[in-house]
């Protein structure tokens, strides 16, 4: 991916189409917007193989907002990382159509419930930086008073509906928490190991 974007770079910079000094910036940019194209379009066709093109899409774009400002785990390389989605994309993708299969209402208050102690934990821990990006002081406290907002109005939205029994877009809100509060979680496991190195 990342040759092809500078493949792409350099032919924009040697016919003048950008500045030589700018193709760095470029190259990141081109390579951010690759791989966001890709994995969304992983996202959709998985859903489709699922049936579940909605709820695949209603639980990604949730639980990349979430991400964004509470961070978490990150793979150490980028067929890492497209290898930890997918997985984790098909695992909550089985979870939700087992869910809307059985579509029991005490699941769903099950589910709700678990979903508030996930927002707790999301509150409590958020946000965690990686190496690729340290947080300073004011950073820290925007990112945790966005990613607790974010979290909470997910949270309360999925209670609405319930309430208006929208269940497949409510499993896959709840899902997005969930796998965001699972990712700081392990994040936060990391930096406590790497603390007592």
């Amino acid at each position: 991916m990342e040759k092809i974007g500078s493949k792409i770079i350099e032919f924009f910079a040697s016919n003048e189409l950008i500045k030589n000094e700018d193709k760095e910036i470029y190259k990141y940019a081109f390579n951010i917007i690759l791989s966001s194209l890709i994995h969304i379009a992983t996202v959709m066709i998985l859903g489709l193989c699922f049936n579940l093109l909605i709820e695949s899409l209603v639980f990604y774009f949730a639980y990349i907002v979430i991400r964004k400002f509470a961070g978490g785990y990150h793979a150490k390389t980028p067929t890492r990382c497209y290898i930890v989605s997918i997985i984790t994309i098909v695992l909550m993708l089985c979870i939700i159509k087992w869910i809307l299969i059985i579509n029991y209402l005490s699941i769903y208050y099950s589910l709700f419930f678990s979903e508030l102690v996930c927002v707790l934990i999301l509150c409590f821990l958020s946000p965690l930086d990686t190496e690729n990006k340290l947080l300073n002081g004011k950073e820290r406290t925007i990112y945790k008073i966005v990613s607790c907002v974010t979290s909470i109005a997910i949270s309360l939205f999925s209670a609405f509906l319930i309430v208006i029994e929208v269940y497949n877009i409510c499993v896959s809100l709840s899902f997005s928490i969930f796998t965001s509060t699972v990712l700081l979680i392990v994040r936060k496991v990391q930096l406590l190991q790497n603390l007592r190195k």
